[in-house]
């Protein structure tokens, strides 16, 4: 049963990650496009919220993903340099 609740754990953060980067996106899109047909400018404001709004949502994802890393590592780097040391002993 243990397992099984792992696995729902990781379904849930996958999905909520997903969420995260779409919604961004699709918020950036949508102001963009606003804008556009505000001052009439098609479509640079459009490319501009695709780019700031898919790195809005990239950076949600980055933080969401560090904070659900075990214990006190903060890093994925260091994550892996924790495996290591621990391996080692």
């Amino acid at each position: 049963m243990a397992q099984d609740s792992g696995f729902r754990e990781g379904m849930g953060i996958a999905l909520r990650l997903g969420v995260e980067l779409i919604v961004a996106t699709f918020i950036g899109v949508m102001m963009g496009y606003a804008l556009d047909k505000f001052f009439d400018t098609r479509p640079w404001f459009l490319v501009l919220g695709v780019l700031f709004g898919g790195a809005a949502g990239s950076l949600n994802v980055y933080r969401i993903a560090t904070a659900s890393l075990p214990g006190d590592v903060k890093d994925p780097l260091d994550l892996q340099k924790n495996n290591k040391k621990q391996k080692d002993r």
